[in-house]
């Protein structure tokens, strides 16, 4: 009787990764923009073909998107400020969602809760929030402890995928059962992995990740 229930479960955690790597492609993108001038900016605008704004600071720090892939930045140097920014927003109907910058450098920088596609907030952060319960309600976690995943879920920022990708046995296990780890993670060597992580994943993506995604978009016939 216990078989239906490991099917779906696993069904669950596939959902759930796929949804929160999904979100995570987008914030990637987000954060490593195509330069692009003004012009083009206020071009996309008037076409109605902008989605998506993120702007701080002064002068205005501007990124913008066409779509959940497609994501451009606009020089600081460009004498465009936030009034003359919502004032060319409020002028375009249907209007893009348009947001202040998250600063990342906080204990848990939420991106599940902030990724840059409108209503995108409800099943991304759903989906982490669903991981968090499953990972609290897992009573003995194979390579961690209760309190090593909770510092990779919230400073590591990665734990929930990890997580559901290799607790409490590894997807591409399936239903068959996985020897548990000889010495699986404390808390202690949990949070200094998630220190870690927090540390790497900017590089990562900053140097390597985003250079890969954008050469796959610029296979994609249809990009910008």
């Amino acid at each position: 009787m216990r078989l239906p229930y490991r099917i779906a479960g696993l069904w669950v955690r596939v959902v759930l990764l796929v949804v929160l790597l999904w979100g995570a492609l987008v914030s990637v993108l987000s954060l490593t923009p195509r330069e692009r001038a003004l012009a083009d900016f206020h071009e996309a605008l008037r076409a109605g073909q902008v989605t998506y704004v993120i702007y701080r600071g002064k002068p205005l720090d501007l990124r913008w998107s066409t779509g959940p892939l497609f994501w451009y930045h606009v020089d600081q140097s460009e004498a465009y400020t936030r009034r003359d920014l919502l004032r060319d927003l409020d002028a375009t109907v249907p209007g893009p969602e348009a947001v202040p910058a998250q600063s990342r450098w906080a204990f848990f920088s939420g991106w599940p809760f902030h990724v840059p596609v409108p209503g995108a907030a409800w099943p991304v952060g759903g989906a982490w929030i669903a991981a968090l319960l499953v990972m609290l309600g897992t009573g003995r976690p194979r390579l961690g402890n209760t309190w090593a995943w909770f510092w990779l879920f919230t400073v590591g920022e990665v734990g929930a995928m990890l997580f559901l990708l290799l607790e409490p046995r590894s997807l591409w296990h399936g239903l068959e059962p996985q020897e548990p780890v000889p010495n699986p993670m404390s808390g202690g060597r949990g949070c200094f992995l998630a220190i870690c992580l927090s540390l790497v994943i900017p590089v990562l993506v900053a140097v390597g990740l985003s250079y890969v995604f954008h050469a796959l978009l610029d296979l994609l016939p249809s990009a910008p």
